[in-house]
């Protein structure tokens, strides 16, 4: 065996630990400093003035609607993780996720964009939807009366109205019973585009519109509640019935020709009147 030198080894081992002690201190003030300079930076980015958001500028809506919208986007702005208000740090913002939420939120918007305006603005421009009419769905409660909501070009239902019957929008009571399933945010495609179809041609015949009515126990028909005259001294009212099942241009057609010749004069004043049947009018 070669014999072992115990002060060398001892100095040896005192001069290991001596650096192993530096390292931790070393160590122990880069985590320090570190943890200071994150401590800094968050504290500047979060807590700081000059990267907050504190105003924001709407265009294209309504005062009521940009009241509402304003109170939403703050309340977006005022959202924390763990306890820190990341929400308001412009550099944080996503405006695409903020649009998003705001149009699940806001049947009423159309289109809507988010820019950040450095370094304190949002800029939001928005677009409401246009009302077309008012589609009124029956409830299943008895004691409760009919859900009534605007609707728009595309048949997308947007806030609450009241049920009514004239011309300044047209009106559509949906008398069958919507289902828990069925769902409320736009209007029966089938109906609708069939509406789209008819009311048009009525309108440009000098036709009065008063109503629409889809009855509670039929899938594919609908009556058109219309005056006998556009002259409002006439007064006076009887339906058109009109079905999904039958060629729609046509029941127009028929109905055209029936007025020419049955209710020109004015002395024929139908109940109604029914083009349900191909080729065929039928009135009382």
């Amino acid at each position: 065996m070669r014999p072992v030198d115990v002060k060398k080894f001892k100095y040896g081992s005192n001069l290991a630990s001596k650096r192993r002690r530096n390292f931790n201190i070393r160590a122990i003030v880069i985590i320090v400093l570190a943890i200071v300079v994150l401590a800094g930076i968050g504290y500047a980015l979060f807590y700081m003035p000059w990267l907050k958001v504190n105003t924001i500028n709407l265009e294209g809506l309504t005062s009521q609607h940009q009241t509402e919208i304003q109170q939403a986007i703050e309340q977006n702005l005022d959202g924390k993780v763990l306890g820190i208000p990341v929400g308001r740090d412009i550099l944080f913002v996503r405006p695409g996720s903020l649009a998003a939420d705001l149009t699940s939120q806001f049947s009423f918007l159309d289109n809507i964009s988010i820019q950040k305006k450095y370094f304190h603005t949002l800029k939001v421009v928005a677009t409401e939807r246009q009302a077309e009419g008012v589609w009124c769905f029956a409830s299943t409660s008895s004691t409760n009366g009919p859900d009534c909501r605007y609707f728009d070009h595309n048949g997308i239902t947007f806030g609450q109205a009241i049920q009514s019957s004239g011309v300044l929008l047209l009106n559509v009571d949906d008398m069958r019973i919507q289902s828990a399933s069925t769902s409320l945010a736009t209007v029966d495609p089938r109906f609708f585009k069939a509406i789209q179809v008819v009311i048009p041609v009525l309108t440009g015949q000098d036709i009065k519109v008063k109503k629409i009515t889809i009855p509670a126990d039929t899938y594919t028909e609908f009556d058109v509640l219309v005056g006998y005259s556009s002259d409002a001294s006439i007064s006076g009212n009887y339906s058109v019935k009109f079905s999904l099942d039958s060629d729609l241009q046509n029941q127009l057609d028929i109905f055209r020709i029936f007025r020419t010749q049955k209710m020109a004069s004015g002395t024929l004043r139908p109940q109604y009147v029914d083009l349900r049947f191909d080729g065929r009018v039928y009135f009382k």
